[in-house]
């Protein structure tokens, strides 16, 4: 199968490029004819300590395979042998916390070709097809966002890990379907697009740079909804963008 994908973000507005906190896996342009190909994105969340490393971790745990107590390892490690101000150290036995949403996309013996899905909080997933959206999960409304979506801890909590709310679907791909993994703020704001216009999936992919990606984002955190909410939140947003052919 060919596999093309194009990751897309932008750290708040008002944000350093060093403070964006979203993970996106691959990050880079990535095309190549290949049997299997896994990619997720992830949500640091920004009033936790090291979060945007956390999230770099678990979408690359995601796509190697990394069991979950070793990326908590991993995170423990690195972020212990900095020197940090007695306050920071206070925040960072608290932990980081993030969403993940994870595609793994294989080429099928037979005429089906499977994938799967793996998700944790309000990063989202679309499936589109012949320009129409076929799924969206794990949220299927903008109205399903809230401030206390399910996140994975970066240490081992038995009572995190309860409510940590792990969901996967699976289902079936076809010659020229197209995925976007999207973090909370764009997903949200992307099915608002859908149920007001229905024209959600052309915007998408008609996506096709960095500077239509930046425009985009900033004439939807400028825009008004009838509450007097920005249209899009100013948050950092990820979208990542995978098409896939026999």
């Amino acid at each position: 199968m060919h596999v093309t994908a194009k990751t897309f973000w932008l750290p708040k507005r008002g944000n350093s490029i060093d403070e964006y906190e979203d993970a996106a896996y691959p990050f880079e342009f990535f095309e190549a004819e290949v049997t299997e190909f896994k990619c997720a994105v992830a949500d640091g969340a920004t009033e936790t300590s090291f979060a945007a490393l956390w999230a770099q971790l678990l979408v690359e745990g995601f796509t190697q395979k990394h069991l979950l107590k070793e990326m908590r390892a991993r995170w423990n490690a690195d972020v212990r042998q900095r020197e940090l101000p007695w306050y920071a150290e206070e925040k960072l036995e608290k932990g980081a916390y993030a969403a993940l949403a994870g595609l793994y996309l294989k080429k099928g013996r037979g005429k089906k070709n499977p994938f799967f899905i793996e998700a944790v909080g309000d990063c989202c997933i679309f499936h589109v097809r012949e320009n129409q959206m076929l799924s969206s999960f794990p949220m299927v409304r903008s109205e399903e966002f809230h401030n206390a979506p399910a996140l994975i801890c970066s240490h081992e909590d038995a009572r995190v890990d309860a409510q940590m709310e792990k969901l996967s679907r699976k289902g079936e791909w076809k010659d020229g379907d197209s995925f976007f993994l999207l973090t909370d703020a764009i997903a949200c704001w992307a099915l608002r697009r859908e149920e007001e216009m229905q024209d959600m999936t052309n915007v998408l992919q008609n996506i096709e740079t960095q500077d239509d990606f930046c425009r985009l984002v900033d004439e939807e955190r400028q825009s008004l909804l009838e509450d007097g909410r920005a249209a899009m939140k100013n948050d950092d947003v990820t979208l990542l963008c995978v098409t896939v052919c026999t």
